[in-house]
């Protein structure tokens, strides 16, 4: 079939040019090149693309990066003559080929002596099997250019830029308040560390932080991340300290977490205060909100674990990234905190090889929700940050209340272990004593041929979620530990023989099965706070069962199987 090209005049304009109707904005390329805008309602969704060339600019979404099997757009201005295609690629590599149905909408085109400038549209899900849907979750974005304009409409040369970036296209709108006229900052750093040559390094630095004379509210924080490092450190968490006598000479102690020569009361600290991950922005508290600093129930010191990530095994790292806090005496109306729910980070998670798609869960139980959340009204989640590892393919945590579901305080069906940022909930979800928090992970282990366990290194396995809420109750940790409960008819076998077979490639059936005993296990309870544990901490409890799950409006469509999102 033939197509005619789509043009539209050209209207020059600046590149770069501010229009305040976009509420997301991004820089795709390190250099600074090409800069995406975005904004969407609950239809559509609209992106303003400003590319340094005069050649072709390049747009699409990648289930994984790469550039098979995506939805691309390809574009240019040529004579004073915009003209754009809705494109796919195929299994293998070769030019975006023209989608049969147009779904992707040319709004206008233009360019000047440097930029050229795209502005296209089209619905969320447009139930098309050439395109791929637009979700909540992640986005793999990918991008390219060429610094000419291609020679007609079937003859692409190949780009002469391209890269991906991790988005969240339909994340809130990003806040830009003002702080109050007291806000000033100080910096949680770490002081010059030679990271060690090993693949994964957990470092924990101890500090004490500044005195305050009075309370304050943290209302924004942020990553320093050293100029070249930014593959590096990969996520950093700054814990609270149980203990407020800490002796003031392990003040700037630092070196691996878990090492036997950490002083006790360092080792202790794991309550979880501020957090950040790769692909972060700064954090900002909504307005009505922050976490408190200064006070009696806060800590006075903090261990911050940095996580370098140096597959390369390089020795001559020296690292000074860390945390920029923001804080004001002005002071909000809430108390915020910040909870980790999940599974415990033991060997008791086990990930059988070979599998496409592997759930390992772990639960914030009732029990424990019930001793901690005081008030009726309970407590209100505004933000999390999911968090997994390299097998990790999607996580969730489920809003459990009499046995239903009723929310999801953070979901993501297609999580990039290098794109972890904080996510604003759109609305406020409220957790009442007595709910039970469910956090899933769906792992792909089919790149691997020997069990995965859980642990601190980037190849094993996490299954968490930072929640960030209001008001401030005294948790920190809620989470569970499988307490494997064997059926008689596997009884018999021993912990080599589990091993064998979970590792044999042919016994898909085997690891399936393994799969609904730890699905049916009791678990160990994890409910502590800054200070103290609860009474349901280190109990077993029978795993929690969900009569009624959450049902998602899905679109009718005529043929959706193919559609990600």
């Amino acid at each position: 079939m033939q197509f005619k090209y789509f043009v539209v005049a050209m209207v020059l304009h600046l590149a770069f040019c501010q229009d305040d109707d976009f509420t997301h904005s991004v820089m795709l390329d390190p250099d600074e090149n090409y800069a995406l805008s975005w904004k969407y309602d609950d239809e559509t969704i609209t992106f303003r693309a400003e590319v340094k060339t005069n050649g072709y600019i390049g747009f699409g979404l990648s289930r994984n990066g790469g550039m098979k099997n995506s939805d691309v757009v390809i574009g240019w201005v040529k004579d004073g003559i915009a003209h754009f295609k809705d494109r796919h690629t195929g299994n293998s590599y070769v030019a975006p080929m023209v989608d049969k149905k147009q779904d992707w909408t040319l709004v206008s085109g233009s360019e000047n002596s440097t930029h050229t400038i795209l502005t296209f549209t089209r619905k969320l899900d447009t139930c098309d099997k050439e395109d791929l849907k637009i979700g909540e979750g992640t986005a793999r974005i990918i991008y390219s250019w060429h610094d000419k304009d291609p020679v007609s409409e079937s003859e692409l040369m190949h780009h002469t830029h391209r890269g991906s970036r991790s988005l969240l296209l339909l994340a809130a709108a990003p806040k830009r308040s003002q702080h109050p006229k007291d806000t000033s900052t100080f910096d949680i750093l770490n002081p010059k560390v030679s990271v060690p040559s090993h693949k994964t390094t957990y470092w924990c630095q101890a500090m004490k932080l500044p005195p305050l004379k009075k309370k304050m509210h943290i209302i924004k924080y942020e990553a320093v991340v050293q100029p070249g490092h930014e593959g590096l450190v990969h996520h950093i968490l700054v814990y609270g300290c149980r203990s407020r006598n800490i002796d003031d000479k392990f003040h700037g102690w630092g070196g691996v977490c878990g090492n036997p020569n950490m002083p006790r009361d360092i080792r202790i600290c794991f309550n979880v205060y501020l957090s950040w991950a790769i692909g972060a922005e700064a954090i900002e508290m909504p307005d009505h909100v922050g976490i408190p600093v200064g006070t009696e129930d806060s800590p006075t010191w903090v261990v911050m674990e940095t996580h370098y990530d140096n597959p390369q095994g390089k020795s001559d790292f020296v690292d000074n990234s860390g945390i920029r806090v923001h804080v004001t005496s002005s002071l909000r109306q809430y108390d915020a905190g910040i909870v980790q729910v999940g599974a415990a980070v033991t060997r008791d998670q086990i990930i059988p090889p070979y599998m496409p798609e592997f759930l390992s869960t772990g639960n914030c139980l009732g029990q424990c929700t019930k001793e901690v959340i005081g008030q009726k009204s309970g407590i209100k989640v505004f933000g999390s940050m999911l968090h997994g590892h390299l097998l990790a393919r999607g996580i969730r945590t489920r809003l459990i209340r009499d046995n239903v579901e009723i929310a999801r305080l953070g979901e993501d069906d297609h999580y990039d272990f290098n794109f972890q940022a904080i996510r604003l909930l759109k609305k406020e979800i409220t957790v009442l004593p007595g709910d039970t928090l469910i956090t899933e992970c769906v792992y792909n282990s089919t790149g691997r041929t020997k069990i995965t366990y859980g642990g601190l290194s980037t190849r094993q396995e996490m299954c968490m979620n930072f929640i960030a809420y209001y008001p401030r109750v005294d948790l920190t940790q809620c989470g569970s530990q499988l307490q494997y409960k064997i059926p008689p008819k596997y009884s018999s076998l021993s912990t080599q023989a589990w091993g064998y077979f979970l590792q044999l490639k042919g016994a898909h059936g085997f690891r399936k099965a393994f799969e609904q005993i730890a699905h049916n296990s009791p678990v160990k309870s994890s409910c502590q706070g800054l200070r103290r544990n609860y009474p349901s901490h280190a109990k077993t409890f029978p795993v929690p069962k969900i009569a009624k799950s959450l049902v998602k409006d899905k679109k009718a469509c005529l043929d959706n199987g193919n559609l990600v999102g």
